[in-house]
């Protein structure tokens, strides 16, 4: 069986597969929602598009032109009014998907890591866009320049897209969004659906890269991935804290005050992203680190309409 053969040969790491079949099973029911605006090809796909084309299941008419398929010929339109009309339809397309995955080392932090749950998300969405004949494009980013995954369609890639995932590791210096976003857009004029996942640990420039990335031509969803020991931090007394991406060390005295001060800073960080997507017409998600994929992460994505 083919959902079998993925997982024999699927190499089993020290933290365990990304998914299990009983899960890859469940996934092949689930379409990513892309919007109607986007730029894809009429060749297979499933997502529909604002073109309209001559086809036999119809929802318009137009004049017929010299060169048009006589097969989408209204006979029924031209017996009423002795002209000749073409029936068009909704037309079904592929599109381009792009998973920009956040490596910094930033990404490290919490049990299970940020980047871990990361990596089985990109990997639930890569399988979508693979087995509806998506354009898939996956991108590991950080502060250097990285080995992307694609362009390639087609559920024959999916082995490779899993190795390729897991492979992924969080040890590249600070994340600059605003630059991988601003370089992506200028190699991808096309557009598509793109989901940034990252901890966004430094993405006080979000709105400067996503202006880059304009609806319609693009879609974007960031996923913005948080440990619950960041929200709760389980610390008190004192303490050398250490930027995991900047080496610098910080000597505090974890008090009422100070926590509560940095909850506060916390949430001005999170509104502060928000505002940044809602701003460039991006739609925003906080995914937490210990929720289990399929139970809530699956489910909250439906709930916001980027999973169907």
């Amino acid at each position: 069986m083919w959902f079998r053969n993925i997982f024999n040969r699927e190499r089993t790491t020290a933290t365990g597969r990304l998914f299990d079949e009983t899960f890859l099973r469940r996934l092949e029911r689930m379409s990513l929602q892309a919007q109607r605006t986007l730029r894809g090809r009429p060749t297979g796909g499933t997502h529909l598009s604002r073109q309209q084309l001559p086809t036999s299941i119809f929802s318009d008419h137009r004049p017929y032109s010299h060169g048009d398929d006589i097969r989408y010929i209204d006979w029924n339109a031209y017996a009423h009014q002795n002209e000749f009309f073409v029936k068009l339809g909704e037309v079904e397309q592929d599109i381009n998907v792009h998973l920009l995955v956040d490596t910094s080392r930033s990404m490290a932090f919490g049990s299970p890591a940020k980047l871990r749950s990361a990596q089985q998300l990109a990997a639930a969405l890569g399988y979508l866009a693979l087995t509806h004949s998506d354009r898939l494009t996956l991108v590991p980013f950080g502060g250097g320049r990285q080995r992307a995954f694609g362009p390639t369609q087609g559920k024959g890639r999916v082995v490779e897209m899993l190795r390729f995932i897991e492979r992924m590791e969080a040890d590249q210096p600070q994340s600059r969004i605003a630059a991988t976003l601003r370089d992506y857009a200028q190699q991808h004029e096309r557009g598509g659906l793109l989901v940034l996942m990252s901890d966004l640990f430094a993405a006080d420039n979000l709105v400067e890269g996503l202006q880059m990335l304009p609806p319609p031509r693009w879609q974007i969803l960031v996923l913005h991935f948080l440990s619950p020991d960041e929200l709760d931090p389980p610390l008190g007394g004192a303490a050398d804290l250490q930027d995991s991406e900047t080496g610098q060390t910080l000597e505090l005295i974890l008090d009422s005050e100070t926590i509560a001060a940095y909850r506060q800073a916390l949430r001005s960080w999170r509104e502060r992203m928000i505002a940044a997507c809602a701003q460039r017409g991006a739609t925003y998600a906080q995914v937490l680190t210990q929720w289990p994929l399929e139970r809530q992460v699956v489910p909250f994505l439906r709930a916001r309409r980027i999973l169907t």
